[in-house]
């Protein structure tokens, strides 16, 4: 079973990156090694020379009273605190890559997944549909092309969405890591897309 992970916005801030931060170390002009705006899959392994700043600070006056999660996604990527990191690290490290991170209560990590459905053929391309307005209305994938995959992205949703096997959900759940949850409804990563 696949699941897409969704950020739980109702109950947790977002991380927020230091652009002033980024943009003194890798300048404005180059996008693509902005990694605050540069959301396709991409390596930025070696590209920082120090720890990147996040923060978790609210946006608004009805995020003051939010918690600050153990996970946030945010463009199909990953934030994780010490002990996020410390259970998922041996599971999804084959996927992707790990750049560390500074936020308010230490040092954390981001995971940057590297995995894409389409390079391995893995998009049904039958079942995944979008709307005559280009937004996502259906995602699915071959499940046998990416048992051995735990997280991955695909091009059909522009990268936002992050994908997992039933593994990494109930590691998430068993521990308790707060954050996220998890939804069968592939592609669906606003949380107020569950709202009732």
């Amino acid at each position: 079973m696949l699941y897409t992970i969704v950020q739980d916005a109702n109950h947790y801030r977002s991380f927020i990156w230091d652009d002033a931060q980024i943009t003194r170390l890798v300048g404005d002009a180059d996008m693509e090694l902005r990694i605050d705006m540069w959301n396709s899959p991409k390596s930025f392994k070696g590209l920082f020379k120090e720890a990147l700043n996040v923060s978790f600070t609210p946006l608004s006056k009805n995020a003051e009273s939010l918690a600050i999660p153990d996970i946030s996604v945010a463009q199909g990527r990953l934030f994780l605190n010490p002990k996020a990191y410390r259970l998922l690290e041996p599971i999804i490290r084959e996927d992707g890559e790990f750049l560390p991170l500074k936020y308010e209560h230490g040092e954390a990590y981001l995971f940057n997944p590297l995995r894409v459905a389409e390079k391995a053929g893995a998009l049904n391309q039958q079942l995944s549909t979008k709307n005559e307005w280009g937004d996502l209305e259906n995602l699915s994938f071959h499940e046998d092309k990416v048992k051995d995959w735990s997280l991955f992205r695909c091009e059909y949703d522009v990268y936002m969405s992050l994908n997992c096997r039933e593994d990494i959900k109930q590691v998430i759940e068993t521990n308790e890591l707060n954050g996220v949850f998890f939804t069968e409804n592939l592609g669906t990563i606003y949380s107020n897309q569950f709202d009732e």
